[in-house]
């Protein structure tokens, strides 16, 4: 009875052992970084736009700078994650779209805001020379 009991503590022992004891700082601050983005509910100004593109970009950093790790790169190779790799990498093109639409969008939106300061300066020097 007392070999069955030290038995199955040295079992549990390694199990323990296998586990990561302290996560890597990138991890954590990738997660910090996705809880910001997530709390964030302020109105869509284009201060807000421009604060939460630039958190977007560092968390991309950040997950790129995970991804290129040693112990990383070892773990996506392993046949048992390739289903987790592939959502992984669906993820990574939708948000590769998503980049694209806003950009294009923002493309847009600042070719309509030249458009509309010439119109208003069209618009006072015609005023002007009424007077």
């Amino acid at each position: 009875m007392a070999t069955t009991s030290k038995i199955s503590r040295n079992t549990w022992h390694a199990r323990l052992n296998s586990l990561p004891s302290i996560s890597h700082p990138l991890v954590e601050g990738i997660e910090e970084q996705l809880s910001r983005l997530r709390a964030s509910s302020e109105a869509a100004t284009s201060s807000s736009l421009c604060h939460r593109s630039s958190s977007l970009k560092d968390l991309y950093e950040s997950l790129d700078d995970f991804l290129r790790l040693r112990h990383t790169k070892q773990a996506l190779v392993r046949e048992e994650n390739n289903k987790c790799v592939q959502q992984v990498l669906d993820g990574s093109f939708r948000l590769v779209d998503v980049c694209g639409t806003t950009r294009d969008a923002f493309s847009q939106m600042k070719q309509c805001l030249q458009e509309l300061q010439s119109s208003l300066r069209r618009k006072r020097g015609s005023e002007s020379s009424l007077y």
